[in-house]
């Protein structure tokens, strides 16, 4: 909730009550000193800020006054930028209660000046009344003053017990000597002490309670086969303080959101101003709530159900993009609906999928590339074909839609673009990515990829056949010839270890994989532990293990250890020369793919690995991408301190912060439980329909 609706409001009397005398000074008196102390606690905080500062490596000072340049001190280091927004939040809460102090004492004057208007009727108040109003007035500015000496004696509490805890978990580096408050001492001593101070900053920015490790139960079988239960607790206990800044990331990014650009659609996190424009359907509430919900913070989901219920419209007078307000927004409130069962989000969805029911040819049954939500019209985009995940990457919302509704018209017109794509296939499995735009369905290019433009195409085939109680074969068959094509085709290893997906131009091997084809690594151990026995390929979950590795390495081959846009590889070189990043390619978009493979992979192994991974790249996002209002995109991940773009797409909040979080839980089952869930493109859980009884098809009419 913004601050106006939480503790700052003033509780008290307002102008109809009688109002109080010059008696009112001693009120004055107070109010004065409060100020006093809020101006001392400020010139503390930034005489410490500058002591922290000034005994930086001069060779860092070097980079400019950047509180990240720290993370070059140490990998272990990243969450020293916690302890700066600390510092940060801690004076911007000052200064919120120096603006109620003044509000106080304007208050005051106020009463004064009505005195003197109302002259003689004033003075006919009784004293208990006068002497009533003075002492109200009294407590409130005693009671913010007992908040800035909370706050001061606060903020020493934390310094202290920082300074006790680093000396606990200090890393150990090669030592060297730096000059610290006049004394020489090993800069890991030093380093340690200052991570301690940002921990206990970061917990103090973000009140989340730790999970007692008493009720972690029991781990999953699959699990236990091959870890034994102390393993997988002291994993949990690991994991814990990612869990918690992951949690922290989310809530941090949506105060952002909230605070500065509610409702838009999209939040320039550095700046705090309104981003793109996708639809004015406020996309970053509806793409964040599934992600909200799951983390248990439920004051801010219910911040965007009243949004929704009070302000959604579906009137942007300008064509948006079929694609992604079906997978943001349509998929966010079919989750939100499915997760909480509120039927506002239901009848938000309605409205949507019967808008975007128009944007589809009628004669291909693909969709258009954008539709004007007010008129139905399509419009051709950039391709003046279709682009295969445009087409194919629908289905999981508009059946979800059918499910719930009953009113089988969103999943035939969903289907009717997935079965036209598997007619122009032709049972080769593997297919372009270009769709021409009139029928009958063919393609148009020569170019496979399981990145950009091909992705979730794959990936809906799967999961439409898990949706529906894997009742509808046709869909799990289709997927089944892709994967073995793309096992013959396009699965590389280097002589370093690495495998990776290569993509196909006209029938040659281009060794080029995109950080969206990172997927690919959950996608197949998702199949080899879902399907039935018969129709799993022994070679998914050894080649799933393989990319989701890849995928990491992306990340931690970079100084920065951030992921760039897409990687090359070179077969026949060594470990360590085998994959590399060219310019154009260099930009971390916050993007969610290795973070779902690894989610994926620790989901049914529970390989500790997977969660180091993952707190890695959780530790990497902290440290080079966090923003005053929320996590920016970074221009390039080869240098140790990248600069940042001030973008932040929704996805972020509603997949890789979802993905990460999920690894860090100690057991996501009990969280998310792929037994009753799918999840879309997007991270969007939906339920499954387990009415195997009745195929879902027969429902549908086909």
């Amino acid at each position: 909730m913004p601050s106006n609706e939480k503790g700052s409001r003033r509780r008290h009397a307002e102008s109809n009550h009688v109002a109080s005398s010059r008696s009112s000074t001693g009120g004055l008196l107070s109010t004065r000193n409060i100020v006093l102390a809020v101006f001392v606690i400020l010139v503390l905080c930034s005489l410490q800020l500058f002591l922290f500062l000034s005994h930086t490596d001069p060779t860092l000072e070097s980079h400019g006054h950047n509180i990240r340049v720290w993370h070059q001190l140490s990998v272990h280091e990243a969450n020293l930028t916690a302890l700066v927004y600390q510092q940060r939040d801690f004076a911007k809460l000052l200064g919120q209660l120096n603006q109620a102090v003044m509000e106080q004492q304007k208050e005051l004057h106020d009463v004064e000046n009505k005195m003197s208007d109302a002259g003689a009727s004033a003075r006919t108040a009784s004293a208990p009344q006068r002497e009533a109003l003075l002492e109200a007035q009294r407590r409130q500015i005693e009671s913010l003053q007992d908040a800035v000496e909370k706050m001061s004696r606060a903020q020493e509490e934390h310094l202290h017990q920082s300074q006790v805890q680093g000396g606990a978990t200090r890393m150990t580096p090669q030592p060297e000597q730096v000059m610290h408050h006049g004394e020489a001492v090993d800069r890991s001593s030093l380093t340690a002490d200052l991570q301690g101070q940002a921990e206990s900053a970061k917990a103090a920015d973000f009140t989340d309670s730790p999970i007692d490790p008493s009720t972690f139960g029991e781990f999953p079988k699959d699990w236990l086969n091959r870890f034994s239960q102390a393993d997988l607790e002291s994993s949990a206990k690991e994991a814990e303080k990612w869990r918690r800044m992951a949690k922290a990331a989310a809530a941090h990014a949506w105060k952002g959101y909230h605070e500065k650009t509610w409702g838009k659609d999209e939040m320039k996190p550095s700046t705090g101003t309104p981003g793109r424009v996708w639809g004015n359907t406020g996309l970053q509430i509806l793409d964040g709530l599934s992600t909200l919900w799951l983390m248990d913070l439920k004051e801010e989901f219910d911040q965007g159900a009243q949004w929704i219920e009070t302000s959604l419209h579906f009137n942007h007078p300008s064509p948006v993009s079929f694609f992604e307000i079906t997978i943001r927004a349509l998929g966010g409130l079919c989750s939100a609906h499915s997760l909480s069962g509120r039927a506002i989000f239901l009848e938000k969805a309605r409205e949507l999928a019967d808008k975007l029911l128009k944007g589809f040819n009628a004669q291909t049954g693909f969709p258009m590339t954008q539709v004007n939500l007010n008129t139905g019209a399509g419009v051709k985009g950039w391709y003046q074909g279709t682009v295969l995940a445009e087409a194919g990457t629908v289905q999981l919302e508009m059946r979800y839609m059918s499910q719930q509704t009953g009113d089988p018209k969103y999943a035939q017109a969903g289907d009717k673009s997935m079965r036209n794509i598997i007619e122009a296939e032709k049972g080769r499995g593997l297919v372009p990515w270009g769709l021409s735009s009139s029928s009958p369905p063919r393609f148009s290019n020569n170019h496979i990829t399981f990145g950009a433009m091909g992705d979730s195409y794959y990936e809906y085939l799967l999961k439409m056949y898990l949706q529906t109680g894997s009742t509808e074969p046709e869909w799990k068959d289709a997927w089944r010839r892709a994967m073995d094509q793309m096992m013959e085709r396009l699965i590389k290893t280097t002589n370093g270890g690495l495998t990776y997906i290569a993509e196909e131009k006209n029938g040659r091997i281009d060794h080029k994989m995109d950080h969206l084809a990172c997927f690919v690594g959950g996608m197949l151990i998702y199949g080899a532990r879902e399907l039935k026995p018969n129709d799993i390929d022994s070679r998914w979950e050894k080649t799933a293990e393989g990319i989701t590795e890849t995928c990491y390495q992306m990340y931690h081959r970079q100084p920065s250890h951030l992921a760039p846009e897409a990687s090359q590889f070179t077969t026949g070189a060594g470990q360590g020369q085998d994959m590399k990043v060219w310019s154009n390619a260099a930009h971390y978009l916050l993007r969610p793919e290795a973070a779902e493979a690894i989610f994926y992979m620790f989901y049914y192994t529970g390989d500790p690995k997977y969660r180091r991974w993952a707190g890695e790249i959780m530790e990497a996002i902290e440290a080079h991408c966090r923003t005053s209002y929320g996590y920016s995109a970074v221009a390039d991940v080869r240098r140790e301190t990248p600069s940042m773009r001030n973008e932040m797409e929704t996805f972020f909040l509603a997949e890789t912060l979802k993905y990460l979080y999920l690894t860090f839980v100690p057991n996501p089952r009990t969280v998310l439980n792929f037994d009753d869930f799918v999840l879309t493109t997007e991270a969007h859980p939906l339920r499954i329909l387990k009415q195997t009884s009745n195929r879902f098809g027969q429902f549908l009419g086909h």
